[in-house]
């Protein structure tokens, strides 16, 4: 890197002076063979302004700019714990609390004591909420399946989900120069309900409807039509059916055909646990491949997706998703039943596949994942149970 002379230094601030822009003065130093970059120009007119970089000679009326006073280890952690306990702060209002603390710092100071505690600003990713008196359920009914070893040989897990046209969650690319372009999305998008189930031996048909489901709908359309003749073909000598606690799911016209046609509902599944059901991977990879489509009518929504269904959904791929289940397990016993979102698959890079839950039960609370336990991202989570 070439070093900026003085006299260019002196040049660039007789120039800022003058009132000239950083464009213009680096044309006019490019006019004289000189060539320097806009950072070089913009930090050595910072310095002046600053005052560390001034000459009595040329610049005779330069005066040194008060600083702001230096950023203390008691403003970072202020900010630490501020930041621990309220993540949503925003670092205006940081500033704010420091200046009413006594300290005198800038918006762009308390900006480099929330990297020194730290942290970074980004967008917060989705997961379920989980009352506390659930947390409790799903550690109970984790700590069963750890015990049991459960393999899900004979599970069905089965859930709804509706899909719709225009959802854009799409990247897209755009210049530099141009503002973010716009994606039109109806105000109402035409959408679809769906109902379908996954297990070892394969997935169920799929249910493609329209309104909304009440236990007589789910009793008549999906339990007699569409999921009884499956138990009948797949599951001749037993199985656990799992659905969540929706109320049109716990209706007594549904528990008494149930009964009366052998479908062995497993009736411990705790509340507000989407990331033990493993169905939902499903409806996540579904909506990226309808999302890579161009539809338009209800029609095209339909035939993408019946063809998705029969096309990825194999005994395979059914049996990866499920597999994964092993992974969460552990993970939400030691999050004392918080939501695990991603978690389990930052802990375990390796595949689930062919695994069991005691296998990453052990693997977790081994000596060599002392430090993955200690992480500070982990022990936050744990700690606000």
């Amino acid at each position: 890197m070439v070093r900026t002379s003085h006299i260019t230094k002196l040049d660039i601030v007789r120039l800022h002076r003058n009132s000239y822009t950083t464009r213009d003065i680096r044309a006019a130093l490019n006019s004289k063979g000189i060539k320097v970059t806009r950072q070089v120009i913009d930090y050595w007119v910072q310095q002046y302004r600053l005052g560390k970089f001034t000459d009595e000679i040329t610049c005779p009326s330069a005066t040194k700019v008060k600083t702001m006073k230096t950023l203390t280890r008691a403003d970072v952690q202020f900010v630490k714990r501020t930041l621990s306990s309220e993540p949503c702060t925003s670092s205006r209002t940081l500033h704010k609390r420091l200046l009413l603390k006594g300290s005198k710092v800038s918006l762009s100071t308390t900006k480099r004591a929330i990297v020194h505690a730290g942290f970074t600003c980004t967008k917060p990713r989705y997961c379920q909420m989980v009352r506390h008196v659930n947390k409790e359920k799903r550690v109970a009914f984790c700590k069963m399946l750890v015990e049991n070893n459960d393999q899900f040989n004979d599970m069905i897990f089965s859930d709804e989900c509706t899909v719709q046209l225009h959802q854009n969650k799409v990247y897209i690319y755009r210049r530099y120069d141009q503002v973010r372009p716009s994606l039109p999305k109806p105000k109402h998008p035409l959408k679809v309900h769906v109902w379908a189930g996954i297990s070892k031996r394969g997935a169920t048909p799929i249910l493609i409807f329209d309104g909304i489901m009440n236990g007589q709908f789910f009793t008549d359309h999906i339990l007699r039509d569409t999921f009884l003749p499956y138990v009948r073909r797949k599951f001749p000598d037993q199985h656990r059916f799992q659905m969540d606690n929706d109320p049109k799911h716990r209706s007594k016209v549904s528990k008494d055909f149930m009964t009366a046609n052998g479908i062995n509902w497993w009736d411990v599944w705790p509340s507000e646990s989407a990331d033990l059901n493993p169905i939902e991977m499903v409806w996540s990879q579904l909506k990226r491949h309808l999302s890579t489509i161009n539809m338009t009518t209800k029609e095209e929504l339909v035939n993408n997706i019946r063809l998705f269904w029969s096309t990825y959904m194999t005994k395979l791929q059914c049996t990866t998703y499920i597999d994964h289940v092993y992974k969460v397990v552990p993970v939400c016993i030691l999050m004392k039943g918080q939501a695990t979102g991603s978690i389990p698959n930052k802990i375990f890079k390796e595949p689930s596949h062919g695994k069991t839950i005691s296998y990453f039960q052990t693997l977790l609370w081994s000596p060599s994942y002392d430090d993955v336990r200690k992480k500070t991202w982990l022990l936050k989570t744990t700690r606000r149970i």
